[in-house]
């Protein structure tokens, strides 16, 4: 359970980056006034998805961790 936690961690530690990523290209776009170059690189929608996948993968993680305590707690 602990191997699974930690590795829903590091994704959204990847997740949360790549998030990052994508709004310095998207404001340094449009600073440039190139939001026709927004659009076409999707990037609203795609920090959109990324940001929705970074927060079911953080409910997720709360309910292991939940879910691991309480069976912890059934062992003793």
């Amino acid at each position: 359970m602990t191997k699974l936690i930690n590795g829903y961690k590091k994704s959204c530690k990847m997740a949360r980056e790549r998030i990052g990523e994508l709004l310095v290209q998207r404001r340094t776009l449009r600073s440039q006034g190139k939001s026709d170059m927004i659009q076409e690189l999707d990037l609203d929608r795609r920090i959109r998805l990324l940001y929705t996948e970074y927060t079911d993968m953080r409910e997720i993680i709360v309910h292991l961790t939940m879910l691991s305590k309480a069976l912890q707690n059934l062992k003793t």
